[in-house]
């Protein structure tokens, strides 16, 4: 319990005694007693000190009390008693104006009371309070050191800090999504105060006071306390208290000490376990999408951490740009372990788009993309259509959160047995692949519905797709280039048309003779006749190998 001045007027000599300026501070909390007799004193203090003087050394006339009281205020002085009738016969007057301008209580003693009179018993309640706390600091660490021990669990930890402190208790992960709370009201809550107005409480270990609203208590502001839990040089998740009841102090404020280094702890374990099994996971997956591993060797990995690979899988590959780029790019950066966050943030979007239309999905991360197999039952013309709807909203969350990223989705036909996983997988490939190279970075590319480039996914190589361009055709572009002409362009259009020479010129806004008159220039240029069929089969996969072959600057 703290020794305010309003407790300490209840001490020993100065319950006699009378409080004649700084009313308004009388909550000041003591935290030693200290005698003055030298206006230099300023110097010495480091706040809460109760001061005990005659103004022996600086009777009246000889000090400038104004800026003496405001440097004891400044200072963080918690009161001035003065014994009168010795060297002053009363307290001046400007001395009680300052203090009542800077809020410093200043109160005046009888003459005939000595000062150690008034020290002993104030300090000796505060070496009672501090024998005291220290009890209670011992049992609290006992307490919750028992709890770290046993590995009892987050909903464990919070109920006993809410037994202790009076008031519910939640904690919230970092995107302050509820963890675990001792009150279901507390789900959730909305911030009603700039940050700039929160009341810090502890320096060291950043404990701040702020004011939110709970919607299911009401739109009445409620305190909360938060302590930020930290782990490897991260926020991971926040500890915090509802002043539903009272408001915290001094005691409970070790108590949240000390429950906070119990959920560090607890999330730290689980961070470590989760790190192990993802690794289990990623190593599983990479063997499945390679298919390095026996199929016996396969299957009981996977029923270890309950993959049923029995079923039916479609396989989506989510390549994420620029993560690894930056985090090379600030190797020796105290953010990396922010960009790595990065990391996980796009992956929690993932799996909380997913989790809404299926349950039995694995995921797993392969370097910088993430592969899912989504479980593939039924009708999977209508599966394809919520794997592309999910994730334009996936695209869409990571570009208003995680700006710094984006992401190319490829969709491979489903695998229905455990063999098929590494061909789905190389088809989600190719369909970012060529998906990219037809709509650009943020793509989402469904192999089934390439059409004709599923065969150019047969080619490794780009320079292995140049070789099969007609000559014919490389004879336009070269034409093109040296007069300035746009018959490939003509040529595309008049394919795009099925042959319709009319809705070819609409297209092109030029008129239909004019149209018809560029075809022939195609013909005697290429040596290419649209009525045969085969030559017109060349054309078109050419067009289609220059087209792909474009974008990266044929």
């Amino acid at each position: 319990m703290e020794i305010t001045v309003k407790n300490a007027m209840r001490i020993g000599p100065l319950s006699t005694s009378e409080i004649v300026a700084g009313h308004q501070r009388l909550d000041n909390v003591v935290k030693g007693v200290t005698i003055i007799e030298a206006p230099d004193i300023v110097n010495w203090l480091a706040g809460g000190e109760l001061l005990l003087t005659s103004l022996y050394a600086a009777p009246v006339g000889t000090l400038n009390y104004d800026d003496f009281v405001k440097k004891l205020a400044d200072k963080g002085v918690a009161a001035i008693a003065i014994k009168v009738g010795r060297f002053v016969d009363h307290i001046p007057e400007d001395m009680i104006e300052a203090a009542n301008q800077y809020g410093v209580p200043i109160i005046e003693l009888e003459p005939n009371v000595r000062f150690v009179d008034v020290m002993y018993p104030i300090m000796a309640e505060l070496f009672n309070n501090q024998v005291v706390k220290l009890n209670y600091y011992k049992v609290i660490q006992e307490r919750f050191t028992a709890l770290a021990l046993h590995c009892i669990g987050l909903e464990t930890i919070i109920k006993t800090l809410e037994e202790l402190i009076g008031n519910p208790v939640a904690v919230y992960d970092r995107n302050f999504k509820s963890m675990s709370t001792t009150d279901p009201q507390l789900e959730t809550f909305v911030e009603v105060e700039d940050l700039y107005n929160r009341e810090s409480l502890n320096d060291k270990l950043s404990f701040y006071r702020q004011m939110v609203q709970y919607p299911a208590l009401g739109e009445e502001p409620v305190p909360q306390v938060v302590v930020p839990i930290r782990a490897f040089n991260q926020v991971k998740a926040y500890l915090t208290v509802a002043e539903l009841h009272k408001r915290l102090q001094e005691m409970d404020l070790i108590c949240l000490e000390h429950a906070a280094t119990v959920v560090t702890l607890d999330l730290v374990k689980k961070v470590a376990v989760q790190e192990v099994e993802q690794k289990f996971q990623n190593d599983l997956l990479e063997n499945l999408i390679t298919g390095n591993i026996g199929l016996n060797n396969t299957l009981e990995r996977a029923a270890l951490i309950g993959w049923d690979l029995s079923k039916p899988y479609t396989i989506v590959l989510f390549n994420i740009d620029n993560i690894d780029g930056i985090l090379a790019k600030s190797k020796d950066s105290p953010d990396k372990m922010y960009l790595q966050g990065l990391k996980s943030d796009v992956v929690s979007i993932i799996t909380g788009a997913v989790r809404k239309h299926t349950k039995n999905y694995i995921l797993g991360t392969k370097n910088d993309a993430i592969v899912l197999l989504w479980p593939s039952p039924g009708d999977q013309n209508g599966l394809l259509e919520v794997i592309k709807k999910t994730g334009k909203e996936i695209q869409e969350q990571i570009r208003n959160k995680v700006k710094k990223v984006s992401v190319a989705i490829g969709i491979g036909d489903a695998a229905l047995k455990v063999h098929e996983i590494p061909r789905s997988f190389k088809e989600a490939q190719d369909a970012i692949t060529f998906g990219r190279m037809i709509q650009g970075q943020n793509v989402i590319g469904v192999f089934s519905e390439l059409g004709i480039f599923r065969i150019l996914c047969k080619f490794a190589k780009q320079d292995e797709l140049q070789n099969y361009v007609p000559k014919s055709l490389l004879k336009l572009i070269e034409h093109d280039k040296v007069n300035e002409t746009d018959l490939l362009k003509t040529l595309e259009i008049f394919l795009d048309c099925n042959g319709n020479a009319s809705k070819a010129a609409k297209k092109l806004f030029i008129h239909y003779k004019t149209i018809l008159y560029r075809l022939e220039r195609i013909k005697a240029l290429t040596g290419m006749d649209l009525e045969i069929n085969e030559h017109r089969l060349e054309i078109e996969m050419g067009l289609k190998i220059i087209h792909l072959l474009g974008k990266e600057g044929m």
